[in-house]
């Protein structure tokens, strides 16, 4: 039973890319990055200046101008550099380069973008076992940053001196963009599957577990913050969508694989990446990858509902790994294992709404004063001492957590 059950989901998910067709339009690196290196994974990372776009590869730092069709990539610095990512201040550029166990000189700044460069990694980062995977530049201050590997550092001028906020070692962590005193730190593939949020409100001096609000052990991603509302944030998960409208204090969770029916298969992913759109944030992008198959989804409700996922079949190894998801005027660009693509936002939400099956509405843009269970679905309560029940059926529920007003609650 279960290999048939097997068989005609290949079935339905080949069918789903033959009806959609390519939308992947690839840029041509010419660099396929293997995001397994030196027993730790390698996850570089994309920016876009003006016209723009640099990416980290293996062999160092490439650039490709996107306003020329006929452009091609140039390798700009940090010659032959496996690098994880980079910030910029001027001409000056500290580069963080991919290391694990082997490489303790990791923290490369350059003053003439990226043809001459020095280690300046710090004698307590040396040697400690983890990978540093991200660094994070404040909106206001180039000089100031954060950096996370054996836990989460900050830097006031632009490197050379550190010094530990906490503990924590979370694979994505980020600025507020409105409100920069605000960090958040997640880990989105923990060893054990578990579900990890922290939010400072306060530059880093105190944290705040938002873990319990997660409601699951499906993990979280990379944070995408509103472009006008700084109260709203949206985050990507395993085959879910979290949501907070209280600028972090509770989130909400959407699942779409509740029934674990073949038509939710596509939906099957780690959401990775999310962003607002530049011009309309009514309109948000997640970006994913699993088995064969890269995929992306839209909503054009602010995330309330999300169309049916657009899947690009995979055309190198399975399981092709998505590394970041930046925008560039009309569109959204791809950085994966294989190559950067370039999708039409315009094309995305047509395909996508041609063949839309909006998702469940996220647990947290509920405020009807209704109460729902932990997997969305509503519930009566008929009195205050009464147990809540399924709507539309008899008997009672058990007693324990319900979420009302997009807040959690207990039912004893």
């Amino acid at each position: 039973m279960k290999s048939y059950r097997l068989v005609i989901l290949s079935f339905a998910v080949l069918v789903s890319a033959a009806v959609h067709g390519q939308l992947f339009v690839p840029l041509g690196l010419g660099i396929e990055t293997s995001r397994n290196m030196v027993g730790e994974w390698y996850q570089p990372q994309m920016h876009v200046e003006g016209d723009i776009v640099y990416v980290c590869t293996n062999q160092g730092l490439y650039s490709k101008d996107l306003s020329n069709d006929n452009s091609v990539w140039k390798l700009v610095g940090f010659e032959g550099v496996p690098l994880q990512d980079y910030v910029r201040k001027g001409e000056d550029i500290l580069a963080l380069r991919h290391c694990y166990y082997v490489h303790s000189e990791f923290l490369l700044l350059s003053h003439d973008g990226g043809q001459t460069y020095k280690d300046i990694t710090p004698a307590f980062f040396k040697g400690s076992g983890y990978a540093f995977l991200s660094l994070e530049q404040h909106p206001s201050d180039p000089n100031t940053l954060l950096t996370t590997g054996c836990g989460i550092f900050l830097t006031t001028d632009f490197g050379q001196s550190w010094k530990k906020l906490a503990s924590y070692k979370p694979n994505y962590m980020g600025y507020h963009p409105m409100n920069p005193e605000i960090i958040y730190e997640s880990y989105g593939e923990h060893f054990d599957w578990k579900t990890d949020l922290h939010i400072s409100y306060d530059g880093g001096l105190t944290w705040e577990d938002k873990s319990s609000f997660l409601l699951g052990n499906t993990e979280i991603f990379r944070m995408a913050f509103h472009p006008t509302d700084p109260n709203r944030w949206i985050a990507g998960g395993w085959w879910c969508v979290y949501t907070t409208c209280d600028n972090g204090q509770t989130w909400g969770k959407q699942f779409f694989h509740e029934k674990q029916t073949l038509d939710d298969y596509d939906y099957l992913a780690p959401w990775r990446y999310a962003e607002y759109d530049n011009e309309n944030a009514n309109i948000v992008y997640m970006a994913g990858s699993y088995t064969d198959y890269m995929k992306l989804m839209c909503s054009t409700d602010g995330g309330t509902t999300w169309n049916r996922p657009y899947l690009e079949p995979i055309k190198t190894t399975p399981d092709e790994f998505i590394f970041d998801m930046k925008q560039y005027r009309d569109k959204l660009l791809i950085y994966s294992q294989s190559d950067v693509y370039m999708v039409s936002k315009a094309d995305l939400i047509e395909q996508t709404t041609s063949v839309s099956e909006k998702g469940l509405t996220p647990v947290a843009s509920r405020e009807d004063g209704a109460i729902y269970d932990l997997q969305g679905r509503k519930v009566n309560s008929q009195s205050s001492n009464s147990l809540p029940t399924r709507e539309g059926q008899g008997g009672s529920l058990r007693k324990g957590l319900y979420i009302q007003n997009g807040k959690k609650v207990v039912k004893m």
